[in-house]
């Protein structure tokens, strides 16, 4: 029975030191564009995210605010076959939106396209508490409201060319006034690659 786990453990260690095989590299940001897939990779979501906040910024809308204004993510829908992190595409936007001096991003309140602190909401129980100094906590009515939305959805669409297939994937955002309900800006950005058939995952 030793003899036996002692081959199983030595094919086992042979078998790892095979499949970990191969030197692994780092690669620069702007040099790994020639490793791109046809998935949503990196370069799209940078490329998404520049278009998208470029456009916003030089929108009438911002261009005409006076005050800050404060800003919750909404959902953003993936409606791709690919994993996309939605999260991390937004957060960069909000976070090239804050950097414009214009916006403020709450965390109190959010759709699927962002993130909750559940901290702020936690700190509020301790009210009740007794083991807690009460002058210390938060009195209630000190959360900011947003003043918009920002929603959006990643559409892909794939069409066979011959031998090759086109990829088509849309970024489309929407920043809406939670008061009026009137949308204040929207924009679709593209991202298009082609590939052989093989190469393409439905």
């Amino acid at each position: 029975m030793q003899l036996l786990l002692k081959f199983v453990a030595v094919s086992f260690i042979g078998v790892s030191i095979i499949g970990c095989g191969g030197k692994v590299e780092y690669v620069d940001n702007q040099d790994s564009a020639q490793y791109t897939s046809t998935g949503i990779d990196y370069h799209d979501i940078e490329s998404a995210i520049y278009k998208s906040v470029q456009s916003l910024l030089e929108s009438d809308y911002i261009m005409g605010l006076d005050n800050k204004k404060v800003l919750a993510i909404s959902d953003v829908v993936n409606d791709t076959m690919q994993q996309v992190d939605v999260r991390g595409l937004t957060t960069k936007i909000a976070r090239a939106m804050r950097k414009s001096g214009k916006f403020e991003l709450t965390n109190a309140i959010s759709g699927s396209g962002g993130s909750v602190d559940n901290m702020i909401y936690n700190s509020r129980d301790l009210r009740n508490n007794d083991e807690f100094n009460q002058y210390t906590t938060i009195e209630k009515g000190n959360l900011i409201a947003p003043n918009l939305s920002l929603s959006g959805i990643i559409v892909q669409k794939n069409t066979k060319i011959g031998k090759k297939q086109r990829v088509d994937y849309s970024f489309i955002l929407t920043l809406t006034d939670l008061k009026t309900g009137i949308v204040k800006w929207d924009e679709s950005t593209h991202i298009i690659k082609v590939a052989p058939n093989s190469k393409v995952s439905w």
